[in-house]
């Protein structure tokens, strides 16, 4: 084979497979129990997970995972962990400039998600766009400026993910200073995802944050401001926080998060309603100053786009036996190759 052309077929191999990670974020096509060490079921969990990842209950009970064993995730339990230090930020609606609103972008990675009675999944638009639309009126209605991206991820498989970047990085360029993918979660059981608000059947919302990008720990900090605010205003609503292996795109700045608001055997009332209510929750979550939730440093990503690639030809290398020094021999043949044809 040409050696050019054996160089770029290496070459996008890597790139495929960069771009096609669970580091970039996807779901499970199954639901898998989390249980401690004695068995005892702690949560559901419809994203990957691998050990050292966190999960946090919705009696702030930080959880590790330590393992899998039959099908299940095994956790261990690291303790109770205080929040009461995020209830003492003040509610600051972030104006960022005189006559200015703050802004927060929305969009919807998944486009088909919908729920109870009718079928889990609809052609787009689902009915997860509702809810999105109830966010945002909210929001708009405590003096927020939103961004409400329609677009279209379909279809809802392991790429979804990479579509929606666009859309996310989009949305950054209206300088907001948090962005939401709105979600719904596909655990199969109405009592786990469900809670009673002044009457109502309401859905539970899960925050789900990636481990793999720089911006993990700003972004886990959100999370957990809103569970504290949430835990005192709306008690009940928050099922939990997952801080797990992958990236959902929040590398791309902070303050970006995933909200699963219910799961597909709830009804979309039940989920509006959530969302509704949630609304209070971010306004009051959002850090003193409203600082912007800017685009982080294209080098930044550009790293961790690189450190996967790197990984990719090390795996590709392994597999067909070969080491760096063939890659470095490939490299020169395909550079001789292109002076030789610029001096034919």
């Amino acid at each position: 084979m040409n050696k050019q052309i054996r160089l770029l077929l290496v070459l996008s191999l890597c790139t495929i497979f960069c771009f096609s990670s669970p580091a970039f974020g996807y779901h499970l096509d199954e639901v898998r129990d989390v249980v401690d060490e004695a068995g005892n079921l702690v949560t559901k969990a419809t994203i990957p997970l691998a050990e050292g990842d966190i999960y946090i209950s919705s009696d702030n009970t930080e959880w590790e995972v330590i393992g899998e064993r039959d099908g299940k995730y095994i956790v261990k339990k690291n303790g109770v962990i205080d929040l009461s230090a995020y209830l003492k930020m003040p509610l600051d609606l972030g104006i960022q400039a005189e006559g200015s609103q703050p802004v927060i972008g929305i969009y919807h990675t998944h486009s088909s998600e919908s729920y109870s009675p009718g079928p889990a999944s609809l052609p787009y638009p689902g009915e997860i766009y509702q809810v999105g639309e109830t966010l945002k009126n909210a929001l708009e209605k405590k003096g927020f400026k939103v961004v409400w991206s329609q677009a279209n991820h379909n279809p809802h498989d392991g790429s979804a993910y990479i579509r929606s970047r666009d859309t996310a990085a989009k949305l950054l360029e209206e300088n907001p200073i948090a962005v939401i993918d709105v979600h719904r979660d596909a655990v199969p059981d109405r009592e786990f995802y469900t809670t009673e608000l002044d009457g109502q059947s309401v859905a539970k919302v899960r925050i789900v944050t990636g481990k793999q990008n720089q911006n993990r720990q700003s972004n886990f900090e959100f999370a957990k401001a809103m569970k504290a605010k949430a835990d005192e205003a709306l008690p009940g609503i928050m099922e939990g926080i997952f801080w797990a292996k992958g990236n959902y795109n929040q590398d791309l700045g902070p303050r970006m998060i995933l909200l699963e608001f219910g799961t597909h055997v709830l009804t979309l009332e039940e989920a509006k309603v959530a969302a509704e209510k949630y609304a209070d929750v971010i306004a009051a979550s959002l850090p003193v100053g409203g600082g912007k939730a800017e685009r982080s440093a294209a080098g930044s990503s550009v790293v961790w786009v690189i450190l996967l690639a790197v990984a990719a030809l090390g795996i590709f290398l392994f597999i067909n036996k070969k080491g760096f020094g063939s890659l470095k021999n490939l490299a020169n043949e395909f550079t001789h190759s292109l002076r030789k044809g610029r001096r034919d």
